[in-house]
This record gives C-alpha cells, structure tokens and sequence, in this order.
C-alpha cells in the first residue's frame, strides 16, 4: 500500500499505522484466543479502525470479525 483512497502518497506512519491495523485484523480474526486477549484485540481493532478511517488508509466494516 503506496497511496491512500484519495491517491495520496502515505507518510512513514501512515505506513506504520496501516501495518498495525492489518496485524490486529489476523488476530481477531484467529480463533484460539484466550477471551481476554480475544476481546481486547478487538477491542484495539475498533480504535485503530478509527485511525486508518479517519486517514484515508482503509474503508470497511468489521462486522464479520465481530467488531
């Protein structure tokens, strides 16, 4: 991922902060989690969602990832 959805070229931490949102979605996404990691994960997920949203980086629901 090079450009935002407007096209933009992303910073440094954009680049960052769109790795960790990635990351956090495989772990919520793994179903052998002990409930607190598995709810605090998500939980993280939703915040950074609200980053990478915020700057453009990704558009969608989490519904699926229970979210």
């Amino acid at each position: 991922m090079e450009k935002d959805l407007l096209g933009h070229s992303l910073t440094e931490a954009e680049v960052e902060l769109a790795r960790i949102y990635r990351e956090l979605k495989t772990l919520a996404s793994r179903e052998d989690l002990p409930p607190c990691a598995e709810r605090n994960v998500k939980k993280a997920l939703a915040c950074m969602w609200q980053v990478v949203n915020d700057l453009d980086l990704e558009f969608e629901q989490l519904y699926a990832l229970g979210v």
